[in-house]
């Protein structure tokens, strides 16, 4: 699972990362204590910060992680569900709009 945050067309804050650090522990910690996943790392681009996660079930984990980055101080932008590390074609999820 791919967890993104993206700033179009500005290059990304950096700062942005800094602000993420704990939302990214505590989705750590959600799945690590739900036994569904773990964090296994992140990269940074000019324009994206991205969060990576594993686990054996990619909705289970959503399921979890959904609270916890809908409190984080920086929005996500865009989540990719992979069914496994060579899923060619993952479930990808956007925020809801506003009605």
């Amino acid at each position: 699972m791919i967890v993104r945050f993206e700033d179009r067309p500005a290059e990304f804050d950096p700062s942005a990362i800094d602000l993420l650090l704990d939302t990214e522990l505590k989705a750590d910690d959600a799945l690590t204590a739900a036994g569904a996943g773990r964090i296994d790392g992140n990269d940074v681009g000019a324009y994206e910060y991205e969060l990576y996660f594993v686990g054996d079930d990619a909705d289970v984990m959503w399921k979890i992680l959904e609270p916890v980055f809908a409190d984080a101080p920086v929005p996500w932008t865009q989540v990719e569900l992979h069914r496994g590390r060579d899923d060619p074609s993952p479930r990808v999820l956007t925020p809801k709009e506003p009605a």
